[in-house]
């Protein structure tokens, strides 16, 4: 994991404070509730602490499992204690409990684990005293979900009985007792539909657990790419006015940029010095011709900082006439930028440049 990876991750789990009593506390330990790496640090952290616990352990465990906070163990009785000691002393922040198995039965999560009398395991649904049948269908099929063959019966009746005696209506789920035989996921077919034979396909392929999709035959206008009309200038970006004196401005618009370049031209022509840059430039130079019949966009962006961010490289790395350099960039990029940087280049206004001919002779007038 690169060093940086691990210093915000420090930064991360040492910089938790709380408040109490309008005052704020420093987090000294553990993790903050709510954080997005808090869950995966915890886990991370009860991994580790479990490796060390089992390599040391007195006993080892004949099963040991864990789901998040719960642990599930099966070891000799005479040796629970000493386990749980040993357990206890990796670490004295993290300290374990633990229940005991009850008339051969044990309860973890919503499980509740039976030991048989040949010492096989058992399952059924764990319930607590105070749980009140609600939802007739959710513990049908929670039962089904949890039991073992053994146990589904009594469990199933358990539940009707239940929602009998609180008069809520027993599921139809309750009705279909048969538990269905496991299947195998196979990957399912996909055909396409031809009328009277791939029907009678799938019907074979259903009889060997095989779902079958059904696809139509492609059609004529499906071979044919799509004709789009799409006009460039109708995008937000950042664009770029050329003047034949080899300057140019760089401008970023949220609208289109073919709204905000008539805009400029509107600026020039009634000569709004204060609003535009571009006007400016032109009063200034009156035998200057910018070019708004050709508009350059140099990028294509609808997100408010890319945006800023792309106009002020941008402005770096022409040579222009812009009134500010737009967002302030780290020193950092000044390098790179500076290596990418454009030369003036100087060009003659046609005489068919009839956008910016107006504009002069109307700043002229």
């Amino acid at each position: 994991m690169p060093i940086e990876y691990a210093v915000l991750l420090k930064h991360c789990l040492t910089s938790g404070y709380l408040l109490w009593k309008e005052e704020f506390y420093m987090q000294v330990d553990g993790v903050a509730m709510g954080s997005p790496v808090s869950p995966v640090v915890a886990d991370i952290f009860m991994e580790d602490l479990e490796e060390k616990a089992l390599l040391t352990a007195p006993v080892n465990p004949r099963f040991y499992k864990r789901y998040v906070d719960d642990t599930f163990t099966i070891l000799p009785s005479d040796k629970v204690t000493a386990f749980l000691n040993h357990l206890n002393s990796i670490n004295p922040k993290i300290q374990f409990t633990m229940e005991l198995e009850a008339n051969n039965t044990l309860a973890f999560l919503d499980v509740l684990v039976i030991r048989n009398p040949d010492n096989t395991i058992g399952h059924t649904v764990y319930r607590k005293n105070t749980q009140l049948a609600t939802v007739g269908k959710s513990l049908f099929q929670r039962a089904r979900g949890i039991c073992d063959r053994k146990h589904l019966a009594a469990e199933l009746q358990h539940v009707e009985q239940v929602l009998q005696d609180n008069k809520l209506r027993v599921s139809r789920l309750r009705h279909s007792d048969r538990v269905k035989p496991a299947t195998v996921e196979r990957v399912p077919a996909v055909l396409p539909y031809v009328r009277g034979v791939t029907d009678k396909v799938g019907y074979i392929l259903k009889r060997a657990s095989i779902k079958t999709y059904f696809k139509p035959l492609k059609k004529i206008g499906q071979f044919l790419p799509s004709v789009k009309c799409h006009i460039p200038l109708q995008d937000a970006g950042v664009y770029k006015l050329d003047c034949e004196c080899g300057l140019s401005y760089i401008g970023q618009t949220k609208r289109s940029i073919k709204t905000h370049v008539k805009e400029h031209i509107a600026d020039v022509k009634h000569q709004r010095i204060g609003k535009s840059a571009v006007c400016e430039h032109v009063q200034d130079r009156p035998r200057h011709y910018i070019r708004f019949d050709r508009p350059q966009i140099l990028a294509k962006e609808h997100r408010f900082l890319p945006r800023m961010i792309r106009e002020a490289i941008e402005i770096k790395k022409h040579p222009n006439f812009n009134r500010e350099d737009g967002w302030v960039l780290p020193s950092a990029w000044d390098p790179i930028i500076n290596k990418i940087k454009s030369k003036p280049k100087y060009t003659t206004a046609r005489l068919q440049d009839t956008v910016s001919s107006f504009c002069v002779n109307r700043t002229k007038n």
